[in-house]
């Protein structure tokens, strides 16, 4: 997801559907609050497997929802509040009734 004024449709739609999971907004909570998390910290706030943190983990950065830095070994996590921000600006204005929206990309 690249890091624009506006979103396209498509693009809201990957954001919010990134979201609209349980677990993953529980994700985002905990890592908002912490700052930052390596992923060996965000496996230990929850109750399933490396590989189904790793799954949701990729869902979310694939959406732009997170950040993620290399230090050495580690891959550390944050949100990408500038993005959310964004998306919680967007709903209202997509939704209203005189809403002009972004064109949606064509599938090739």
């Amino acid at each position: 997801m690249r890091d624009r004024e506006t979103l396209d449709d498509r693009e809201l739609v990957q954001v919010l559907k990134s979201l609209a999971d349980p677990s993953r907004l529980k994700m985002i909570q905990e890592i908002a609050s912490a700052g930052e998390l390596s992923c060996g910290q965000i496996a230990e706030h929850f109750d399933v497997s490396q590989p189904t943190i790793s799954h949701h983990l990729k869902i979310l950065q694939e959406a732009g929802v997170l950040i993620s830095r290399q230090e050495g070994k580690h891959h550390f996590i944050s949100v990408n509040h500038a993005l959310l921000g964004k998306v919680a600006g967007l709903i209202p204005v997509r939704l209203a009734p005189d809403a002009r929206r972004a064109p949606s990309r064509s599938r090739k």
